[in-house]
């Protein structure tokens, strides 16, 4: 289950941040949801990602945080007839050109996991 370090990275992540804003003086309440872009190559489970997070974010500011994915389709270059776009795949493990079914290919993107952003509560009454 890989989706354990990607929710490990993330809350740590995300954690660096709240003491950021702890340091500078703002009161942390919660961290409400949290914006994730995910490649679909990297085969992560949305459901699981999130169920992970809640067991591992129980303690911490994080807890109850919803997490949020944009899904990032793959783009292929074709070194054969240049075509670039968008991935298409025969079946799950042959990936071919859409336009002229070759196999050499180049792919560009798809395995990005990256945090976009995070909603953050903070205590204003001070």
């Amino acid at each position: 289950m890989h989706e354990l370090s990607y929710a490990t990275s993330v809350l740590n992540a995300i954690l660096d941040a709240v003491k950021q804003q702890e340091e500078l003086g703002r009161k942390v309440i919660k961290v409400n949801d949290i914006n994730l872009e995910i490649g679909d190559l990297t085969l992560i489970s949305l459901d699981q990602l999130q169920f992970v997070f809640e067991v591992i974010s129980e303690d911490t500011a994080c807890k109850g945080a919803e997490l949020k994915a944009e899904m990032v389709k793959p783009k292929i270059f074709c070194n054969d007839c240049e075509f670039e776009g968008n991935l298409d795949t025969k079946d799950e493990l042959e990936v071919v050109c859409p336009k002229c079914e070759s196999r050499n290919i180049k792919l560009k993107g798809g395995k990005e996991f990256n945090i976009v952003n995070a909603t953050i509560e903070f205590d204003d009454e001070e």
